[in-house]
């Protein structure tokens, strides 16, 4: 769980994941929405992949990126999950 938030602190990364959320892209469809180089956008995507926020598929010679919504909202989950268990504990 740690990755993943450590993966979500990250402004560029929270936006690649929001376009993602509409439609699986390729990094050339990424880097178009950005003022930034297309290593900068791979390195980001690199660390969501690390931490299992997004998959990635050859397709030919494109690699398509899409949202791991399971891995994302699981991390969610159990997060609030410890969190009332914390506040519960305080009452």
């Amino acid at each position: 769980m740690t990755k993943v938030f450590k993966a979500l602190s990250d402004n560029t990364r929270q936006q690649i994941l929001s376009l993602l959320e509409e439609r699986q892209r390729n990094v050339g469809e990424i880097v178009g929405e950005f003022a930034l180089s297309q290593p900068t956008i791979s390195r980001h995507l690199s660390v969501l992949k690390e931490a299992d926020l997004v998959i990635d598929e050859r397709r030919g010679q494109n690699v398509v990126y899409s949202l791991n919504n399971e891995t994302l909202n699981g991390s969610m989950q159990r997060f609030f999950g410890q969190f009332s268990a914390c506040q519960a504990s305080l009452r």
